[in-house]
Parts: C-alpha cells; structure tokens; sequence
C-alpha cells in the first residue's frame, strides 16, 4: 500500500542526512519544510538534492490517488544563510491547503504501515477511492482522504491503537516543544485555510473537568512545567465540519502532538456554535504526571454535544 512507499522514500532521505548538516531543504510553494524532509540537515549541496529529488518521489506516490496535488518546487538551501527569499515569500494559498492535508495523511499512512495495521490502512484507501468517485470538487479530494483515514481509524482501531498512530505520524513531523501549542497549532490551521478565525482560553479545572482541588490557572502560557490544564478552542469554518454527532480531530491532534512531545493530549468534548463556529475543550497533562495513566482520548474525533446548531439541517457548519 501507499503506506509502505512512503516510508521507504522517507528511509532513503534520511540515509542522506547527517545531524550536523548544513544544507536543508524547503518547498517555494508552501514556504514549509517538505514533509519526508522536515528537520532534516544534510553534508553538501549535493545530498540535499537528491533529498529534493525524493521529495518530488515522496509527493508522487500521492498523486496517483489525487492527481490535483500541487507539484512540489523543492529548493536548497544553506541552512545559515536560511530559505531563499521565494520560499519566504510563498503565497499560494491552495497548495498549503493541500499540502497541509497530504502531509497529514501521508504521515498517517506511513504510522499505520509501520505499526502494521494494514487491515486499516487498505479500508482507508478503499473508503477513499470510493468517495472520490462521487465528490463533486476534485479540490476535496485532499480533504476526502483526511476524512477517510479518520472513519476508518475510528471503525477498525482500538483507542490505544489510535493513540499510538496519531502519535507516530505527529514523530514524523520532527517534534519539537513550543511555547503556546495550542495557539501555534490553531495559527497554522487558519494559515493553510483550515479554520477561519479562532480564540483560545484556559478554562479552570473545576470546569474543564481536571482533578479535583486544582488550581484555576487563567494565563494564557503552555510552555512551563505547570502545564497540566484544560483549553477551550473556538473557531469557524472547519474544513472537516460534519453533522454526524462527531468532530473530527485527528489533523488537529497531529499538527498538535508535534509542538507538544512531553505532554499527553484528551480531547474532551466538542458543540456547535451559531453562525457555523465550533468549540472544542481539550486537556494536556505532562507525560509521567497523571496524564499518561488516565491516556490520550479523542484524538481521531470526539463526540459531540447535542444542540440545536447540530441538529438544525438549515445551519452552517462549515465550509
């Protein structure tokens, strides 16, 4: 499968790069890193653009399932010098659309793969293919993908299961910690078109459904140690919004996991507001602290509080 191809192209990039390389790579369209190539540094010049080269591989391999994929324009450069000014400059709102959504179901295809859930893996293609079929903008392919690897992901594996393949794909995003995660995390879905418009805000536990006797902490930091806690997104035009009784998660978790690598992540609960907005409430806990032992919940989807924005056919949910 996909999954597999994949993660052979991502082993050659790697066998390329060397932890004090000075050369890096970076695609002119979407300004980012290319995903089978993020963090990674290589020798010279040379190894880097073989590493380009595999990154055109890399996206390749997807494109025979959506051929609207935006071709990769993989540049080189000399990591203290930084990107090149086109890189810096990137403008093209759908291919970071797009390549927000393949990098997210690339890295799913490679975890399941590798942790050898194949059983998921081929109904996630299927489900795909025959969605495809009957989507009416070839545009949503990307997004159909996305949302066939969630339905299947929450059909064919157990939570423990699921933990472990969103927390795969988030390593192979390069994790690094990050001040603010949840904020960063929300910036870049709005970036890519994912989300229009959000706001976050510390909730206190007594209300976030923390342990009891907790402090109600309301500054608006995630970077100290004291980070166990509970978070209300809120946001609109959610690119996955549905009127199924759940919320989709699992891109949020994984652009979320890989600015949070020592905390363990529970959604909790999720509501649709008016005017096509959507709530979410999600707890993070440092790993060894009382979080891993209660165990990542939610990180596919998570249900749904029944309301009249849910219920109602006539209302927005999203795009």
């Amino acid at each position: 499968m996909v999954g597999g191809t994949l993660r052979d192209i991502r082993a050659e990039i790697r066998s390329l790069a060397r932890s004090d390389g000075d050369y890096a790579v970076v695609c002119g369209r979407t300004g980012d890193e290319p995903p089978a190539a993020t963090g990674q540094r290589f020798p010279d010049r040379r190894a880097a653009g073989e590493a380009a080269e595999l990154t055109r591989d890399y996206r390749a391999a997807l494109r025979r399932y959506d051929p609207n994929i935006p071709y990769d324009d993989p540049l080189v450069y000399e990591v203290a010098e930084g990107p090149p000014r086109a890189a810096t400059e990137a403008s093209d709102d759908y291919a970071r659309y797009s390549a927000f959504c393949h990098d997210t179901a690339g890295a799913l295809f490679e975890s399941l793969s590798e942790l050898g859930y194949r059983e998921a893996e081929t109904a996630a293609m299927e489900t795909y293919l025959t969605l495809a079929e009957v989507v009416g903008d070839r545009d949503d392919f990307c997004l159909t993908l996305v949302w066939s690897l969630m339905s299947e992901l929450d059909v064919r594996l157990s939570a423990a299961e699921r933990r472990a393949v969103v927390e795969a794909a988030a390593d192979l995003f390069s994790p690094t910690a990050t001040p603010n995660p949840v904020d960063a995390t929300l910036r870049q879905l709005e970036a890519v078109g994912f989300v229009e418009g959000f706001s976050v805000r510390p909730i206190p536990d007594a209300e976030g459904g923390g342990p009891a006797g907790a402090g109600t902490r309301t500054d608006a930091r995630t970077d100290g140690d004291d980070s166990s806690r509970t978070w209300e997104l809120t946001f609109g035009d959610y690119a996955l919004a549905e009127r199924t009784g759940r919320i989709p998660t699992l891109p949020i978790s994984v652009a979320l996991l890989r600015r949070t690598p020592e905390r363990t992540v529970r959604f909790l609960d999720g509501e649709a507001l008016s005017d096509g907005r959507w709530r979410l409430r999600l707890r993070m806990s440092p790993n060894g602290e009382g979080g891993r032992e209660r165990g990542p919940a939610g990180l596919v989807s998570v249900e749904a509080i029944e309301n009249r924005w849910l219920n109602d056919p006539s209302a927005s949910l999203g795009r």
